[in-house]
């Protein structure tokens, strides 16, 4: 893979930010949303009666961690269309994972599986999830998940098309830089959200959280989005930015069937769209991640490492405790 390091003459990341239209659009629709979610019945859902300020103060820190990056990886250029990785056909290959997106939604979808099996900033709705759960469901989300999001994907770029691992932006650059970040980003959101059981979960408990969110979540969408779909809508936008958009549209439309959404009635609907922009926000803030920093591994600091909160639920689950 080729990188070219930034010009000191050339528009800031930041600048590239807030001069993108479609970005600014984005972030429109997104704060429309987050004013329709406060204000509107959110009952008409299921699991989303509950306050959700607790879901967005996790916006503040994100944003802090955001800043962290973009200071860290101030002297290298986002990835576009000038310094990405020699894709062979990106348009082809974007339509080929974006359908196999829609197959694997579509086929979880008939099994009851979802991306995620719950938001844990949406509590207590997503203990109410967790409460529906068995070793066995569980395990069947993460198999699943890591085998069609992960595996295959991996296998069918890296083997049958030949991709190198630097190529699928899986090489951990700058570990001195980024593995010290990883730690003290990845952390704080654990704890903000942590319950007091989560202190007195059994380190078994803990370790399955860890594997479990490894293979069910952090792999897939690792792999899927960011290390091979992100990169290409960049690409093909000719812009890190706009790619960043298109990136969090196809996340968000990846997380259409959880438990806390419902398409069924106007007013279910347009409250579903509403967290759909809030879902759709996280996925914008893992694409500016991974074209920031040319790294897929580092999105799990900035946006997933919430998910190992959820270790209580794990624990309770397969009787941990």
């Amino acid at each position: 893979m080729t990188t070219t390091a930034a010009p000191t003459t050339a528009p800031t990341a930041v600048r590239d930010l807030f001069t993108n239209r479609w970005l600014l659009l984005f972030l429109a629709a997104w704060a429309a949303g987050t004013v329709y979610i406060f204000t509107t019945d959110r009952s008409v859902l299921p699991l989303s009666d509950q306050e959700p300020s607790g879901y967005f103060s996790g916006i503040a820190g994100g944003i802090v961690g955001m800043a962290f990056l973009f200071l860290l990886a101030r002297r290298r250029a986002p990835l576009d269309h000038r310094n990405a990785p020699d894709f062979r056909n990106p348009g082809k290959e974007t339509a080929g994972l974006l359908a196999w997106m829609a197959a694997v939604l579509a086929v979880g979808s008939v099994f009851d599986i979802r991306t995620h099996i719950a938001f844990v900033g949406l509590a207590p709705g997503a203990q109410a999830v967790w409460d529906q759960q068995t070793p066995a469901t569980t395990l069947t989300w993460a198999i699943f998940n890591f085998v069609t999001l992960a595996v295959l994907p991996y296998w069918f770029f890296r083997y049958r098309l030949g991709y190198r691992p630097d190529s699928m932006l899986l090489r951990f650059d700058r570990p001195k830089v980024w593995v010290p970040f990883f730690i003290l980003v990845g952390l704080p959101p654990i704890l903000f959200v942590a319950t007091p059981e989560y202190y007195s979960t059994s380190v078994t408990g803990h370790a399955l959280t860890l594997v479990l969110f490894t293979l069910g979540s952090f792999l897939p969408i690792m792999i899927t989005t960011q290390s091979l779909l992100t990169p290409r809508l960049s690409v093909l936008a000719r812009s890190w930015v706009t790619g960043s958009v298109l990136s969090a549209l196809a996340y968000g439309a990846l997380n259409i069937t959880e438990a806390f959404l419902a398409w069924d009635s106007p007013a279910r609907a347009a409250l579903s769209l509403a967290w759909f922009m809030q879902v759709a926000f996280w996925g914008l803030a893992k694409a500016v991640t991974t074209l920031r920093t040319g790294n897929a591994w580092l999105h799990i600091a900035t946006t997933h490492t919430i998910h190992l909160a959820e270790a209580p639920a794990v624990a309770t689950t397969f009787d941990l405790r």
